[in-house]
């Protein structure tokens, strides 16, 4: 039994016929329907607080609403989004007011926020007086002031967007910590190649996905590490190692299947998650916003990239960093002469401990990119202002993060099958 294929086939059919197999899998399509609905279930749609109507059907009516305006951020309609926030605060009506304070009217929000939301987001952030006011939520740069920055700016406050972005995108790099100049000067230059005027679209499908991108890539990586715990460790739990030492050319052809094995297993299974969630709400929400600017959700970004490209980024870094991962389970399961549990156990803790370990950027460059190649963090949704500098050279930290993974891939899978191969011998 010296086939190559012959040998995948046999061990593919020894995954399908374990009921972990199934039970995962049910239990992995269960949180990508989990979590579509609750995106939907548990959205702020304005039309449903003024109409008895279902979630969804709100949503496409702010879909609708949205929709009216997009095209270019414009300084013109910037200036409009002002005027129309000026004539919404100009009257009381708008407004209900009691004894907890002053708060907005649902059909107030509709007529003259909601058709420029985007944009509103935009310039509480961008005219913002105190940067310490912004915070980060998945992957939006959002004001937390009490007050919105639009309340206090006229159309005339508003004379070049386009500029005023830019240079609110360059402050945000000279606040970062840690960078060299080198750094500097490339982000700047990056900020320039943003074209301008931005693009707006409604984009509910790509947002929904980025904030919950990092849910799916952990149901990933937990299937990963369920179908290829026993891959080697349940041939030492069967006894079966022995007999496999005595065929024929046995251990090196059965290594190399049980090495495709789980390389297939870990590009399958996120592939497949990440695909499946991404489409679910792109079908749900509606394909729009493929062409908008990264920076209308997140206008300190420095990447010149659109919501289409930084999906295709993220989907790309999610496959690598799961693939890194089923290497070192394939490892653990190769090398760890005990029951599957064990390699389980170790798998779960090196993907939940680093989500509790984070080293800021001018505490120490090693460690922080050294933490960013553990799975649980490299398939966070994020474009990182920092750099490796590689012979004077810099480049993008997740294309660093690509190429120390595929060393680390083929070092694990070596150690894998030399692991096995000993063990047949002691």
């Amino acid at each position: 039994m010296n086939n190559f294929w012959d040998l995948v086939r046999f061990e593919f059919k020894k995954i399908l016929q374990r009921k972990v197999f199934w039970v995962s899998v049910l239990i992995c399509f269960g949180i990508i329907a989990m979590t579509v609905f609750t995106s939907i279930s548990g959205g702020s749609f304005w039309h449903k607080a003024g109409n008895d109507i279902s979630q969804f059907e709100a949503m496409k009516q702010d879909k609708s609403t949205i929709l009216s305006h997009q095209g270019y951020i414009t300084t013109e309609l910037v200036s409009e989004a002002i005027r129309s926030n000026r004539e919404m605060i100009s009257n009381d009506d708008n407004y209900l007011i009691n004894e907890f304070g002053k708060h907005l009217k649902e059909d107030a929000y509709i007529q003259y926020i909601l058709p420029y939301e985007s944009i509103v987001n935009l310039i509480n952030v961008v005219y913002t007086d105190d940067l310490d006011w912004l915070s980060m939520d998945a992957f939006r740069l959002t004001s937390v002031e009490s007050d919105n920055v639009i309340d206090t700016l006229t159309p005339d406050s508003v004379k070049d967007f386009d500029t005023d972005l830019k240079e609110f995108a360059k402050s945000m790099v000279l606040r970062k910590e840690g960078l060299s100049a080198a750094e500097i000067a490339k982000n700047m230059d990056l900020i320039d190649q943003i074209k301008t005027p931005l693009y707006n679209d409604y984009f509910g499908g790509y947002q929904a996905y980025i904030n919950n991108s990092k849910g799916l890539a952990l149901t990933a990586l937990f299937l990963i590490l369920i179908l290829i715990a026993p891959l080697f460790s349940n041939e030492y739990e069967e006894k079966t190692e022995q007999i496999i030492l005595c065929t024929k050319n046995g251990k090196r052809s059965l290594c190399k299947a049980k090495l495709f094995v789980a390389l297939t297993i870990s590009l399958l299974s996120s592939m497949l998650i990440m695909g499946i969630g991404w489409l679910s709400f792109l079908l749900l929400y509606g394909f729009e916003g493929a062409n908008v600017n990264i920076q209308v959700i997140n206008p300190g970004c420095t990447y010149p990239i659109t919501l289409l490209e930084a999906c295709q980024i993220h989907l790309i870094s999610v496959m690598i960093a799961s693939v890194l991962f089923g290497a070192l389970i394939t490892f653990l399961s190769a090398k760890v002469r005990k029951r599957t549990t064990s390699v389980v156990i170790i798998g779960t803790l090196v993907t939940i401990i680093p989500m509790f370990i984070w080293v800021p950027l001018r505490a120490s460059r090693v460690i922080y990119n050294v933490l960013k190649l553990f799975p649980v963090n490299s398939v966070t949704f994020g474009f990182d202002m920092c750099f490796v500098d590689v012979f004077g050279k810099l480049f993008e930290s997740y294309k660093f993060t690509w190429a120390v993974s595929a060393l680390l891939v083929v070092l694990f899978f070596y150690m894998a099958g030399c692991s096995f191969k000993k063990h047949q011998v002691t």
